[in-house]
């Protein structure tokens, strides 16, 4: 088994790479380290395979996916506050970035898509703990541009029968 993670240099991504290779399990990962760090990489690097890039670029995106048989997607412009500032930065990352990859999952015949989500999709929901079946309410372009790829992900599954998942 073959497995990609986007944004692996982050907090988040560089344990999920780091419990895949305790596994035995192949790890591609892809980061532009604008907010992820190589030493996050530093005991699993001898068996990781580095793709330094963005997922926003389509060449790249194929290149990663070649071979792949699960992708964890967490690759993102994070922060609200950051995407209030620069909204469309925070669009063409998270949601741009993502299709990209949704489309070179599907050509490269990608068997599950494991999405990273955010609880930003339920804006200033006072409810506790938040719920999958609470009505999304985003307030901020970053929460917009979260669940506009988490809709992507489900319309990938439908269309195109590609197992996506978002947690």
């Amino acid at each position: 088994m073959r497995v990609l993670v986007t944004g692996g240099a982050g907090f988040i991504g560089s344990h999920v790479v780091d419990r895949l290779v305790q596994e035995g399990i192949e790890v591609r990962v892809l980061d532009n380290f604008s907010t992820g760090r190589r030493q996050n990489l530093a005991e699993a690097s001898p068996y990781v395979e580095l793709l330094d890039g963005d997922i926003r670029d389509p060449v790249l995106a194929v290149e990663a996916i070649d071979g792949v048989d699960t992708v964890f997607h967490l690759g993102a412009l994070g922060s609200v506050t950051r995407s209030v500032e620069d909204p469309m930065t925070s669009h063409t990352v998270n949601v741009d970035g993502t299709l990209n990859l949704l489309m070179a999952a599907r050509q490269g015949g990608v068997r599950r898509f494991v999405y990273s989500s955010s609880s930003s999709l339920y804006g200033d929901n006072p409810a506790l703990p938040k719920r999958e079946n609470l009505t999304p309410q985003p307030i901020s372009p970053y929460g917009v541009s979260k669940l506009a790829a988490e809709m992507y992900c489900r319309a990938f599954w439908r269309v195109y029968s590609l197992e996506t998942i978002s947690l």
